[in-house]
């Protein structure tokens, strides 16, 4: 079977490279600034209320999750993962999609950073990875693995056919599926060593720069992460920021293209003025 970065990279020609810091954000906000009025940003999910429904819809199967959130948490400073943020619903909705169209979850192991309540990871699972590891802060770990023990293998199972594993355990012929939730605090490697135990391939980070002091902590993450494969297979990293301040994003996008072959990746034609999904792996030679 290809790797996901084979099944990604051969996409390439739909996407659009980003090489320029300067052309990128003024691509993406003279847009925004044109169209986004303040009442018309992405509405997915409510983040006042303590639980919540969501469904992933777009692909072969609708993933059904029960999300706890905690609004009180979320007030604290620097504190913005306690409730889902609409990005994540956008991120996981497309990877859906992508599920049916070539991009396979299928036996994967996939590492997110920054999970929050952990939609875009539980989503992940649940459309087939074989392992998915949702790190976030400390302060984060018991919401987070309160909606993984809820959302884990058999607790919704995708609707419109197949489905989760079951009870954390692989069907019979089918290597078992892990769901873990561990600490990770950005800008040094993971300090818990599950984290890399098995070759990553793909790394996700959904929504997470509010402020430029975090650019550089997170981009070094990533590079940890996709450094730590020893076969030569790229790690391929996802990562979508709804649009809010061009400062902030300039920066962040300046960062990852001095690590990164960047593209930018277009989701669909209601999201794009408002949301930016870049595709990446680390600038070295690459397998075809």
């Amino acid at each position: 079977m290809a790797s996901f970065y084979a099944r990604v990279a051969r996409d390439v020609d739909t996407f659009v490279r980003v090489e320029s810091v300067e052309e990128e954000i003024c691509e993406l906000y003279s847009t925004y600034y044109a169209t986004d009025s303040g009442s018309s940003r992405l509405e997915r999910v409510d983040p006042t209320a303590q639980e919540i429904e969501v469904e992933i819809a777009g692909g072969a199967r609708t993933v059904a999750l029960t999300i706890a959130q905690n609004p009180h948490l979320n007030g604290e400073r620097g504190q913005t993962g306690a409730v889902v943020w609409n990005s994540s619903v956008v991120m996981g909705e497309f990877l859906a999609r992508q599920s049916v169209r070539g991009w396979d979850l299928a036996g994967v192991t996939a590492v997110e950073l920054g999970a929050g309540c952990g939609v875009v990871g539980l989503a992940v699972h649940q459309l087939g990875a074989r392992r998915v590891v949702l790190t976030d802060q400390a302060r984060m770990m018991r919401l987070l693995a309160r909606n993984a023990a809820a959302n884990g293998p058999g607790a919704h199972p995708a609707r419109g056919g197949g489905g989760g594993g079951g009870g954390g355990g692989g069907r019979r012929g089918m290597p078992e599926r892990e769901l873990l939730v561990t600490e990770f605090g950005w800008g040094h490697p993971p300090e818990d060593p599950r984290v890399l135990a098995h070759p990553v391939d793909v790394v996700i980070v959904s929504d997470c720069v509010y402020h430029e002091d975090v650019a550089p902590l997170l981009v070094a993450s990533l590079v940890d992460v996709c450094r730590s494969r020893s076969d030569g297979v790229p790690v391929v990293a996802l990562v979508g920021q709804e649009l809010r301040s061009d400062l902030v994003h300039h920066v962040f996008v300046e960062h990852l293209v001095r690590h990164f072959v960047l593209f930018r990746v277009p989701v669909h034609p209601s999201v794009d003025p408002r949301y930016a999904l870049y595709a990446m792996w680390l600038r070295t030679p690459a397998p075809c």
